[in-house]
Order: structure tokens, then C-alpha cells, then sequence
């Protein structure tokens, strides 16, 4: 299972969907292409950390600017979009005060 937590500052992708076979998982690909390209734009245009380690991602906003909140929200609309279709493969979470 697709495992993605959001902070305020920032969210983590980790884990695999088992949807399908590596290169055939539509579920992995959705997720990595939402995430990804979040991930670019928050690193280009707003300083976000990112971090790419062995299949997981994670994105650590410096500062909340009103780009940044809206690209987090449209991510998390989608990734939960995607969470109604495939709930046995991906689960999207909200962690309040860091934990």
C-alpha cells in the first residue's frame, strides 16, 4: 500500500500499491506523477526541500506562501480522489503537530 502523510509543512510518499506489476501499476504511476510534479514546482518555485530515497519522497516546505497552499490542497484533492477509487492501495493521512 501507497502510504502519504500531509503536515502543514509538507508531505511523504512511501510504499508500493500492488495494484499491478512494476511498469503495468496505473495506481503507482497516478501517485508518482501527482507527487512529482508537485514536488518540482514546490522545490522551483517556492524553496521546498525535497528528498528522493529509494522509492519515497518527501517535501518539506521552508515557508507557506499562498502558491504553496494551493498546490498542497490540489494534491491532496487528488491523491484522495484516487484514494476513493483504490482504498486497498493507497491511503492518504493528515498528521497533526508532527506525529
Amino acid at each position: 500500500m501507497i502510504r502519504i502523510h500531509f503536515r502543514r509543512d509538507g508531505f511523504e510518499v512511501s510504499g508500493h500499491s500492488g495494484f499491478d506489476v512494476k511498469g503495468y501499476d496505473i495506481v503507482c504511476s497516478a501517485v508518482s506523477v501527482l507527487t512529482q510534479h508537485t514536488a518540482r514546482i514546490l522545490e522551483r518555485r517556492c524553496g521546498a526541500s525535497v528528498t528522493r530515497k529509494g522509492g519515497s519522497l518527501k517535501v518539506s516546505l521552508k515557508k507557506i506562501d499562498d502558491l504553496s497552499r494551493i498546490l498542497m490542497e490540489e494534491l491532496y484533492i487528488s491523491l484522495k480522489d484516487l484514494e476513493k477509487q483504490y482504498p486497498g492501495n493507497l491511503k492518504v493521512e493528515v498528521i497533526e503537530n508532527g506525529s
